[in-house]
């Protein structure tokens, strides 16, 4: 993999909080689920655990302001779900479901927000296009500055086995620009797993101006409308 899009990646602090929380809301499902009565459609089964998770997640984001990670709430059609936004670099984090024995999501609208502007953020720290596409046909775009090329990256999870994902889809969303299997992390005790970057308040620089959501709503779509 280039080092450039590892510099793009999860952070260790960042990876540890996320898997936390994922492994807590899954465990609390499992707990729950033995005392719900049986139904003939169990259509709540899915939706309890997103919530679970998402829920286990943004308390540790919350827990932790020293990373400058912050959560905000989404909606896609009837589907609520939340975006981590990591303030220091500008990456937005996805926490989503991915289907059984599938190796990559059907392409979609809000996850394709997540994916417009990776190859251009990576093109612009220095990364080669046909490194990103390959064969696949792509189109240069005019340069408009790294800090306004936000990085998507989605985090999948089974929901029956301890298996999660770290990825990046390209703009297409035909492929992942890398996905990492990091599941020998969740597996780690909730108990036992801390943060492996642990920064004082007076170390990091505070933005004079945080973002709000309308201002990331357009930074996210800008390429996707263009």
């Amino acid at each position: 993999m280039n080092p450039i899009i590892g510099k793009c990646m999860l952070s260790n602090e960042q990876r540890s909080l996320i898997i936390k929380g994922i492994k807590q809301g899954k465990e609390e499902y499992q707990e729950l689920n033995t005392l719900l009565p049986e139904t003939v459609t169990k259509k709540y089964s899915p939706f309890l655990l997103s919530d679970l998770v998402n829920t286990h997640v943004t308390k540790q984001i919350e827990d932790n302001p020293h990373t400058q990670m912050k959560i905000f709430s989404k909606k896609a059609g009837f589907h609520p779900y939340i975006v981590i936004h990591d303030t220091i670099r500008n990456v937005f984090i996805l926490i989503s479901k991915l289907p059984k024995d599938r190796y990559i999501f059907n392409p979609s609208g809000y996850r394709g927000d997540f994916a417009s502007s990776n190859a251009d953020r990576l093109f612009e720290l220095g990364v080669p296009l046909e490194e990103i596409y390959g064969d696949t046909p792509y189109q240069y775009s005019l340069p408009i500055g790294i800090e306004n090329q936000p990085f998507g990256i989605i985090v999948c999870y089974d929901s029956k086995n301890d298996i999660v994902y770290e990825g990046a889809l390209r703009p297409d969303q035909e492929d992942w620009i890398y996905k990492e299997d990091i599941t020998d992390s969740i597996n780690i005790s909730t108990k036992t797993l801390v943060p492996l970057n642990n920064y004082q308040l007076s170390d990091i620089q505070t933005p004079l101006k945080a973002p709000i959501e309308d201002e990331i709503v357009v930074k996210l779509k800008s390429k996707a409308s263009s």
